[in-house]
């Protein structure tokens, strides 16, 4: 009985992920915006640790084992890491890319500062929005699973 309800638990939330993916990356053009913003392609590695660690987890939760979740909980840290990693390469591309050579009378020189200021920026927040709702998704799972192991 308990492994039914750690299995609709489960399966409600890979419900609510999956739709919130279709939403995300399709029907917005999310996978185009991120490809657009993202240089670092983090956010992309990112998505695919968590899908495939809720692959991981719904068949965990469906072959009833209890044990050996340490890996999934280290790619759960991983991804928000990933995330912080991201957020500097972008903060490194605007301090060391925007303002070199920059010519303040030149308007062309301004527009092209401020366009590279916006995709270090957009990258650095991007990755880090990324990274943090992959961690928060992979870390209910676990748990989910984790409870699901405890006698009642």
């Amino acid at each position: 009985m308990r492994l039914n309800l750690t299995f609709w638990k489960f399966w409600t939330t890979e419900v609510l992920l999956l739709v919130a993916l279709y939403v995300a990356l399709v029907s917005f053009n999310g996978y185009q915006f991120i490809l657009d913003n993202d240089f670092t392609y983090i956010s992309l590695i990112n998505i695919s640790i968590l899908v495939a660690t809720s692959l991981w987890v719904g068949l965990r939760i469906s072959l009833g084992h209890k044990s050996g979740t340490d890996l999934q909980w280290y790619l759960a840290d991983v991804t928000l890491s990933l995330g912080m990693v991201g957020t500097l390469f972008g903060f490194l591309m605007v301090l060391y890319s925007t303002f070199d050579g920059i010519d303040v009378t030149d308007q062309d020189s301004m527009r092209a500062a401020i366009e590279s200021l916006a995709t270090g920026m957009g990258t650095a927040l991007l990755t880090s929005l990324v990274g943090l709702i992959s961690s928060i998704v992979m870390k209910f799972q676990l748990v989910i699973l984790e409870d699901g192991n405890e006698k009642v």
